[in-house]
């Protein structure tokens, strides 16, 4: 029994010997090594350092020629915004001819010329413009924006309470008044009598107030908006967002309006 075991140990031994090495075939991904752009995005950056972005209206990347354009839905100027961008894999940007970085505020209000390189040292000069969509609505009557049968209530906290249909009617261009059933519910018919302050001509963020109370009873609970401030509305999102002093329901109870 002994030296069949050596003899069955020096078998394995030989046949290890002679084995070939195992030749895995694994795919690796490949690196893109193409300097090109892939899309910009452009908007603010909260005091809690959260980017909100401002939806394009347009954005033609032009991988042969090297362009990008892009128009953006905003009121704000061009000249203090926060943008930032996507390249292919392991990218670089490099700002030529005093164009504004990206990753930050910046002035972008011209084009502005970058030398895109990729992680072998490829690289092509880019020209980004980034421009206000030239569309963009006329702001000097405000009541426009939540006023006509297009409107939208969305009931912030229950979603699925939403009003189905909404009134509302402009006074001036400051002024509307919203009608809706709280919680779609037409024993429960309100009117908001609303005043659009002045946009903030930096943010385009403007008060809204409250001018009268607003009472009344939906499903056993009675409720009550209060007269006074009122939330605010974006121009940049063209959300109103109302939020009134509330009682009869919890603290608070916000409604949002958009077209």
């Amino acid at each position: 029994m002994k030296y069949i075991s050596i003899i069955s140990l020096l078998a394995i031994i030989l046949f290890t010997g002679c084995m070939q090495p195992i030749d895995f075939d694994v795919e690796a991904d490949m690196v893109p090594d193409l300097p090109n752009l892939k899309s910009v995005s452009v908007g603010v950056m909260t005091t809690k350092g959260q980017f909100n972005a401002f939806p394009n209206s347009l954005e033609e990347i032009d991988a042969d020629n090297h362009t990008a354009t892009v128009w953006v839905k905003t009121f704000m100027s061009m000249d203090d915004i926060w943008a930032s961008i996507r390249m292919e894999q392991g990218c670089i940007i490099t700002p030529l001819d005093g164009a504004a970085a990206f990753g930050g505020f910046g002035d972008f209000s011209q084009a502005g010329n970058y030398r895109i390189t990729t992680p072998s040292g490829v690289s092509a000069d880019w020209n980004i413009s980034i421009e206000q969509d030239p569309n963009m609505p006329d702001i000097s009557c405000l009541a426009n924006f939540w006023s006509g049968d297009d409107v939208i209530c969305l009931d912030v906290p229950y979603p699925s309470y939403s009003p189905s249909t909404v009134t509302a009617v402009k006074v001036d261009c400051n002024h509307v008044t919203i009608s809706y059933n709280f919680w779609d519910d037409a024993a429960a018919p309100m009117v908001l009598e609303l005043e659009l302050g002045d946009p903030d001509a930096s943010t385009f963020v403007g008060s809204v107030t409250l001018l009268n109370d607003v009472s009344f009873t939906s499903y056993g609970y009675d409720m009550k908006y209060t007269a006074g401030p009122a939330g605010s509305y974006d121009l940049n999102t063209f959300a109103l967002n109302f939020d009134a002093t509330f009682e009869g329901y919890g603290s608070s109870y916000p409604f949002k309006f958009y077209k």
